[in-house]
């Protein structure tokens, strides 16, 4: 759930789902190609993430803890989920920062995108 310290969530699509980052951890966002990258300031080295649509940034939503049945039906994506919740009645995962699931990841190739050309 979302405090008065934090600073919301960051709502991102990538790969058809509709992602939730709490905003507080989001230290940049750049425009990559046709994508983002989203890097996370948290001091354990975490990798930059990737978006295929930026939307908006929510002040709060209600966050639900993720059920057993979530990781038995999505087991690559669940170890990196904080929870689920709702915005605009669309469903949204909400990733865990720490450790955020591999389908968010930038690919390693993107990274040089934009930057000097030569890849």
């Amino acid at each position: 759930m979302s405090s008065p310290a934090n600073r919301g969530y960051l709502l991102l699509r990538r790969g058809g789902v509709l992602w939730g980052v709490d905003n507080a951890v989001v230290s940049g966002l750049t425009r990559q190609g046709v994508g983002y990258r989203i890097d996370i300031g948290i001091d354990i080295g975490a990798a930059p993430l990737s978006a295929d649509e930026i939307l908006c940034v929510v002040d709060s939503l209600r966050v639900q803890p993720a059920s057993a049945a979530l990781r038995r039906f999505w087991p690559g994506v669940a170890a990196g989920v904080a929870g689920l919740a709702v915005h605009g009645e669309q469903p949204l995962v909400i990733v865990d920062p720490k450790r955020p699931p591999q389908l968010l990841w930038l690919a390693p190739e993107a990274e040089g995108e934009g930057t000097d050309g030569e890849r």
